[in-house]
């Protein structure tokens, strides 16, 4: 089972690039949205276009719904229908429960939940046959909460809480799954030391490998019997419990 008509949001940098590269080749037709890295995703369009992938570029700020139409409406007129969407785009700012504003609040759930949620029922609407995939791409702090990144946090677990609930809406046709990451690329907050240092304290003590979530949505693609799955590649990260409240604080 292959996915040949496939959108990806976010897909010009970063985790995004890598799971279009990994879902390229010949036949397949795939539409990469990007909002401000344009020169990025011109630059993966000519590198897939040599494996023989159709690739249209479309740009758009997920917040704003004019310009999620507009992405599906461009998608329906390059690809005439859909069979795999990825809900990779993210926004990760900062803010607490005490200093988060309506704007910060606004931005995240607008970009990281009401756009996969938009774009999940439109893409419903414009499927055939019966291998049809939606892969969310969350984070692995939806199993291991903390109070840190407020409004990023809840907009990750409604889009865990999406991805089950999607996946009962729309079987029989439309399988829905998702991948929580860890710490598989640095963050542009984090130094390279404070990044290693994060990755070290996982339990398997490595990075996360982007090809191995690159191997998950090709997994979730083939495997048919699988939906409303959300699976944690983390080197572990979610797992760690060797907390002051276990082992005592020195």
């Amino acid at each position: 089972m292959e996915a040949n008509k496939i959108i990806i949001t976010g897909a010009a940098t970063r985790m995004g690039a890598a799971i279009a590269k990994k879902l390229s080749g010949p036949g397949v037709e795939m539409v990469i949205h990007y909002n401000s890295s344009k020169s990025e995703a011109e630059k993966l369009q000519k590198e897939l276009s040599k494996n023989k992938t159709k690739v249209y570029l479309v740009k758009g700020n997920l917040a704003k719904e004019q310009d999620l139409k507009k992405i599906i409406k461009f998608s329906k007129l390059k690809l005439k229908y859909f069979d795999c969407l990825i809900n990779n785009a993210s926004l990760f700012e900062n803010d607490s429960l005490k200093n988060f504003s309506s704007k910060s609040w606004n931005q995240h759930i607008d970009v990281n939940l009401k756009a996969p949620a938009y774009l999940t029922k439109e893409f419903s609407k414009n499927v055939k046959g019966k291998n049809n995939n939606i892969i969310n791409i969350i984070d692995q702090r939806v199993f291991k909460l903390t109070p840190f990144f407020f409004s990023y946090t809840l907009s990750k677990t409604g889009l865990y809480t999406l991805t089950k609930t999607s996946a009962m809406e729309l079987a029989p046709n439309i399988r829905v799954n998702g991948i929580a990451p860890g710490p598989t690329i640095k963050n542009k907050r984090q130094t390279d030391m404070h990044f290693k240092k994060q990755y070290l304290a996982t339990p398997l003590k490595q990075q996360v490998n982007v090809q191995d979530i690159c191997s998950a949505v090709d997994f979730f693609i083939k495997n048919s019997s699988i939906t409303g799955q959300v699976i944690a590649i983390d080197s572990g990260q979610s797992l760690n419990w060797q907390t002051p409240d276990v082992i005592g604080k020195e």
